[in-house]
């Protein structure tokens, strides 16, 4: 094979991402070797890569076809999260530059603003507007339409492997180039670079002996859970690309749903998003229309994508065409059919394709939802287990290597159908807010790289995680790792995990859940002092410009909070509606530093401490004579170990 390390290849410019056309020219990159390299341009792709530069890296991001963001930026406007409080680090700045756009472009007041929902509602091209922002101003170098063909590998320390270079064919001119990285990432839904290192993963379903997990199958399989598109619509006449008969269309594929429509008495528009398409609104008269898991015809499908994970660009372009048929086919015999009762017809009559949305990808979504692909094998295995609750607490398994959160349920959509219409494999279960441990994007035997996507868990442990909020936050734990390491000269797996949750902290990522985070833009005074009694608005909110918050986040993750309420007197379970009525609060997982701290809880606090190797400098005594509030000692916790002047 004939490597050339000077090709012309196309970088991708702000310019071209947000006018979403490919509009640079064919220049040289700017090296051979960078700090790290990111292969796979989703959303925690690009989370990965911006943090990465940010910590004084040189990155190169790498994409196989035109489109940056993933799902983010390509349908996935209402993603999956449970609570506003849970959102931070990227993620949340990633919100907060979509909110800005609208206030800016709109007016503060302007019913766009109020549709974003707080930025976590974007349309997808200002999604992609905003991810490209953020690569442009990190410095982060883009290239798009180059496909991995393979890795250079060299051996590692402990009898283990290395890699050391990715070689890509530029879709564009045919030609192949080769980078050297120090550091390399695992950006892709599917697990291609991982694949190509030679690390183990599976794909499909354990069995349920295997992991003694109760939601798992009696027996394993290689069955991948439905796919589909986040088709987005729009009302707006002005901005409509009529729905066409698709090739190869088929009335009788959906013909099923004329009786299940009337035996349900689906009519109006909301009773079309329960039972037939999830509809979920988004700015400028537009929606996201996604899959409903229990109908019985809706836009996934089960059984064509099982090929998808390890398909070559020929497979993956023709499985892509199926999903796309289907979902267009779908949409036009709910406009169009004659049996179609007229008040279903009549409502989604009204939506077209938005002609100013996938400009470089004829108006449709070049992101196919690719719920899971590959898993590595890696260094743990995350399962079911880990969702669980830790014994004797409200909160779910403490975890000190945390570098991450997640707070949504074990979701998996359907993965077989039978003949006769049966569909297996869907699963909903709610969880406490979960702890994610690092060691999930670690290779067991690979060196150089981390996975934040197809991340080392079983199918159950996975469905637990697969989540676009999660997945960034995954992405800036990877991408701070990656500098950490590169800078260190160390394997990642050997970096310290508390200067990287430090650092997580710092950048308002967490690594616990606590209820009472408040809204993200809580401002406390301008120098902190003990707070009077006109701090108490903000005292008992623990936002990241909060002084409590990386004490809250570093100390909780190590345990601090897991034995605060006796579970059996947690009774009356609820979940209060968070912001925006979006986001659901769990109740008993409240820090509330504002209250004064109790002997019992002083007392093991400090035992907690000490045992860290941290020397409180107060007694029990001193903390219930100066009535320290609980932020106060945490404070002062974190004083003592050295880390804030």
């Amino acid at each position: 094979m004939s490597i050339n390390l000077h090709p012309l290849i196309f970088i991708i410019t702000l310019l071209s991402l947000i006018q979403g056309e490919l509009l640079a020219g064919e220049v040289i990159i700017e090296r051979k070797k960078y700090d790290v390299v990111v292969v796979g341009a989703t959303a925690s792709g690009v989370s990965a890569a911006v943090n990465a530069a940010r910590e004084g890296m040189s990155v190169l991001l790498l994409q196989d076809d035109g489109h940056v963001g993933g799902l983010v930026s390509g349908g996935l406007s209402s993603p999956d999260f449970l609570s506003f409080e849970s959102l931070g680090g990227t993620y949340l700045e990633f919100m907060q530059g979509v909110e800005q756009h609208y206030i800016d472009v709109y007016g503060p007041n302007a019913m766009q603003v109020v549709n974003c929902v707080k930025g976590t509602y974007p349309e997808p091209k200002v999604a992609r507007l905003v991810l490209a922002k953020m690569l442009s101003e990190a410095g982060v170098e883009v290239l798009l339409y180059h496909r991995l063909i393979s890795t250079t590998m060299e051996k590692s320390s402990h009898s283990r492997k290395r890699i050391v270079g990715v070689q890509f064919l530029n879709m564009k001119t045919g030609e192949e180039f080769s980078v050297e990285g120090a550091m390399f990432i695992d950006g892709t839904y599917e697990g291609d670079l991982l694949a190509q290192a030679g690390v183990p993963f599976r794909i499909g379903r354990e069995g349920s002996k295997e992991y003694n997990e109760e939601l798992a199958p009696a027996e394993a399989d290689d069955h991948v859970q439905a796919y589909n598109f986040r088709v987005v619509l729009t009302t707006n006449i002005n901005n409509q690309i009529p729905i066409e008969l698709p090739d190869g269309y088929d009335r009788e594929l959906y013909t099923s749903l004329i009786p299940y429509i009337k035996e349900n008495k689906v009519n109006t528009i909301d009773e079309i998003s329960r039972y037939i398409v999830r509809i979920r609104r988004m700015p400028n008269d537009k929606a996201e229309f996604n899959d409903v898991k229990f109908a019985p015809v809706s836009l996934s499908r089960t059984g064509i994508n099982n090929r998808w994970p390890e398909g070559d660009a020929t497979v993956r372009k023709e499985i892509f065409k199926q999903y796309k048929d289907w979902s267009l086919g779908l949409l036009y015999f709910l406009q169009n059919d004659l049996e179609v009762p007229i008040a279903v017809r009549s409502e989604l009559q009204k939506w077209a394709l938005p002609a100013d949305e996938y400009k470089d990808s004829d108006n449709w979504t070049p992101a196919l939802y690719v719920r899971e692909g590959r898993r590595m094998v890696g260094s743990y295995v995350f399962t079911e287990h880990d969702t669980r609750l830790e014994p004797n607490s409200v909160r779910s398994l403490q975890r000190d290597r945390a570098i991450a959160i997640s707070d949504y349920m074990i979701n998996t959509h359907k993965i077989t159908s039978s003949e006769n219409g049966q569909e297996t494999g869907a699963i909903g279960r709610s969880l406490r807010p979960i702890q994610i441990p690092y060691d999930i994007m670690i290779p067991k035997e690979t060196d150089g790289l981390l996975v934040p996507v197809a991340v080392s868990s079983s199918h159950i442990g996975f469905a637990a995680l697969r989540y676009e909020p999660t997945w960034i936050a995954l992405g800036q734990a990877a991408g701070i790792a990656a500098a950490n390491a590169a800078k260190q000269n160390v394997a990642v797996r050997n970096i310290d995990i508390r200067q990287l949750q430090l650092r997580l902290h710092e950048l308002g990522a967490m690594t616990i859940y606590v209820s009472d985070l408040g809204e993200p833009t809580d401002i406390p005074q301008p120098e902190w002092e003990r707070p009077g009694p006109d701090a108490q608005v903000w005292l008992n909110k623990v936002p990241p410009v909060s002084p409590f918050f990386k004490p809250v986040q570093f100390f909780g993750s190590l345990g601090f909070f897991h034995n605060m309420i006796d579970p059996e007197l947690a009774t009356n379970w609820k979940r209060g509606r968070g912001i925006a009525n979006k986001g659901l609060r769990h109740q008993y997982h409240a820090v509330e530093p504002g209250r004064p701290i109790d002997r019992d809880l002083a007392q093991d606090w400090l035992s907690r401490a000490r045992e860290l190797g941290i020397e409180p400098l107060i007694t029990v005594e001193e903390v219930l004579n100066q009535e320290l509030s609980r932020g106060e000692l945490l404070i002062r916790l974190f004083k003592s170990m050295g880390t804030i002047n």
